[in-house]
C-alpha cells in the first residue's frame, strides 16, 4: 500500500511540474487505470502514454493558456475501485472530464456514476455495449474501435483462408460475450459455420476441459476473446490439446506481455490490430499516419525505446480528444474556465461535435448517433512471426 501512495505522489508531483509556468487556472481530468491486477499488462502503457500527452500539452501552452491537469488512480482492475476512484474526481476534485477505464467490466461499472453526475467519460475499453444504444450513453465516448470492426476483419481474412468452420473461446463476462456476439453478426454473411463455444474467467490458469471440449470439435480455425495473460492460458490450452488449425486472437493481446508470454507457440497466430502495431508499414494514402509515426517515435524516446501497445494508443487519443474539445469550449487564449457544471456540459458537446479528427487509432467523427466515431481503416490483419507482427498480404 506505501509502494502505491509513493508512486501516486510522485505522479502527482510529475504532473504538477509544467503548472508553475501557467498563470491560467488547470483544466482537470481524472484517470481510473488498472495499474495492478489481471489487466495490468495493459494500462502500463496507458498511464504512460497520458504523461507523454500531457507533458506534450502543457509543453505547448496548455489549453488556451490552461495547463492540463491528469491525476491516474490505480483500480486494481476491480471496477468497484473505478467506481470510488470516479466518485472522488467528481466531487472532491471537480474534474471536467474522466478518462475510464481500462476494461469492458470496469467501464460499464461507472457508467451510472457519470451519468447521475453529468460528467463526460472517455473510455479506453473494446465493447459496444460501453457506447451504446447512444440514447442511454449521452456522456459517454471511447476511443478504440467497436469489436463488430476488429471482428470483421478477422472473419474477412478467414474467408479468404478458406475456413468452413470456427469454434470460440473467450472471457466470461462483457468483453468477452462483445467478442462472441460480434463473430456471430459477421459470420451471419458468409458460409463459415460456428461451432463449439467455450468461456473462461480472467483469473483462470489453466483451460484443458475447455481447450480439449474446443479441439475434439476440429474447428478450422478458433478465435480467441481474452487479453494476456488470460489469452496466452487459452492459446496455450488449445495447442496443449494438439490443435493444428488456425489461431485467432482479439486485438487485445497486441502489447509485448503477449509476445514475451507466448514466445515461438505464437508463430502463425492471426489477429486484426491497430495502426500503431505497424507504423512502419502502413500506406501513405491513411490520413493519420503521421499522427501514428509521431506517437511511436516520442513515445519510444520518452520510454527507453520501448514500443507502444495500441492501449497505450487509445489513451493517447483520449487525452488529445479531451484537449481539442476543450480548446473548442474555450474558444480563445486567456478565456476563463466555465462554472465546473457547464463546463463539464459544453465539453461533452464539443466531443460529439468534434468533427474530423486525426489521431493514433484512426480518424475519428464523432457524432449524436455515434459515439465511437472510427471506421473500418483502423482494422489491420497481421500474423505474429518469431515476436514480431508482420502484414498479411
Amino acid at each position: 500500500m506505501k509502494k502505491t501512495w509513493i508512486s501516486h505522489l510522485a505522479l502527482a508531483a510529475a504532473m504538477a511540474l509544467p503548472m508553475a509556468a501557467f498563470a491560467a487556472d488547470p483544466i482537470f481530468i481524472g484517470a481510473s487505470i488498472a495499474q495492478t491486477g489481471p489487466a495490468s499488462s495493459l494500462g502500463a502503457g496507458e498511464v504512460k502514454a497520458i504523461n507523454l500527452a500531457v507533458k506534450e500539452i502543457n509543453d505547448a501552452g496548455g489549453v488556451h493558456g490552461h495547463p492540463l491537469k491528469v491525476t491516474i488512480l490505480d483500480s486494481g482492475s476491480d471496477p468497484q475501485k473505478d467506481v470510488l476512484n470516479v466518485r472522488k474526481f467528481i466531487t472532491s476534485d471537480n474534474a471536467a472530464g474522466v478518462l475510464c477505464c481500462t476494461t469492458t467490466p470496469e467501464s460499464m461499472a461507472i457508467i451510472d456514476t457519470v451519468t447521475r453526475a453529468k460528467v463526460p467519460n472517455i473510455s479506453i475499453a473494446a465493447s459496444a455495449s460501453i457506447v451504446e444504444p447512444v440514447s442511454e450513453r449521452h456522456w459517454i465516448f471511447k476511443t478504440p474501435p467497436l469489436d463488430a470492426t476488429m471482428v470483421g476483419a478477422e472473419v474477412k481474412d478467414m474467408v479468404k483462408q478458406g475456413v468452413k468452420s470456427v469454434g470460440f473461446i473467450g472471457f466470461s463476462d462483457g468483453y468477452g460475450q462483445g467478442g462472441l456476439n460480434e463473430l456471430k453478426k459477421a459470420l451471419g454473411g458468409t458460409s463459415i459455420k460456428l461451432g463449439d463455444v467455450e468461456q473462461f474467467a480472467r483469473t483462470d490458469t489453466n483451460v484443458s476441459a475447455q481447450s480439449a471440449k474446443l479441439v475434439a470439435s476440429n474447428p478450422d480455425a478458433i478465435l480467441v476473446w481474452a487479453i494476456p495473460p488470460g489469452a496466452n492460458v487459452a492459446q496455450k490450452g488449445l495447442q496443449d490439446a494438439g490443435y493444428k488449425g488456425v489461431i485467432y486472437q482479439s486485438y487485445g493481446v497486441t502489447n509485448e506481455t503477449f509476445l514475451r508470454l507466448g514466445g515461438a507457440s505464437l508463430n502463425g497466430t492471426r489477429v486484426s490490430v491497430l495502426p500503431v502495431i505497424v507504423p512502419d508499414k502502413l500506406p501513405d494514402s491513411l490520413p493519420f499516419k503521421p499522427e501514428v509515426e509521431k506517437f511511436v517515435k516520442e513515445y519510444k524516446a520518452a520510454n527507453g525505446g520501448e514500443t507502444p501497445s495500441s492501449f497505450a494508443g487509445h489513451a493517447y487519443d483520449a487525452i488529445n480528444i479531451f484537449a481539442a474539445a476543450a480548446k473548442k469550449v474555450l474558444k480563445g487564449n486567456g478565456a476563463p474556465l466555465p462554472k465546473t457544471e457547464a463546463f463539464r456540459a459544453e465539453l461533452r458537446d464539443a466531443i460529439e461535435n468534434l468533427g474530423t479528427f486525426q489521431a493514433v487509432d484512426g480518424t475519428y467523427n464523432f457524432s449524436k448517433t455515434d459515439h465511437v466515431g472510427l471506421s473500418d481503416t483502423s482494422a489491420v490483419m497481421v500474423t505474429i512471426q518469431n515476436g514480431a507482427y508482420e502484414l498479411v498480404k
